[in-house]
């Protein structure tokens, strides 16, 4: 079964999604990651065993998506924590369609 967490070391500031794919799943690995969000493929790593490992970017939901299907089983709560302390920062940020007199009101 594919595994999902967040990696914060990778590229420092930005949480990159870690999907390991085991050799049963790999005939079409990137369309696990590739629903309907833009996803940025970073890294890709093949194994000797045909697993692949796929790193990327990707908007929170996509991250959610994956981490409600194929969550690590060592890592599902602390990637689960993660996300939802971003989902919390960035609900409080103002949209950038709106001015900032708008936004305080």
């Amino acid at each position: 079964m594919p595994e999902f967490l967040i990696d914060m070391e990778s590229i420092p500031g930005i949480p990159v999604g870690r999907l390991y794919v085991p050799y049963a799943f790999t005939s079409k690995p990137k369309q696990l990651i590739t629903s309907h969000q833009p996803v940025l493929i970073y890294r890709e790593k093949h194994y000797s065993t045909k697993a692949q490992l796929i790193q990327f970017v990707a908007p929170i939901s996509e991250y959610s998506r994956l981490v409600s299907y194929y969550s690590h089983h060592r890592h599902a709560k602390y990637t689960s924590y993660l996300l939802s302390s971003a989902s919390t920062f960035f609900r409080g940020l103002k949209p950038p369609y709106l001015n900032d007199d708008e936004y305080l009101c």
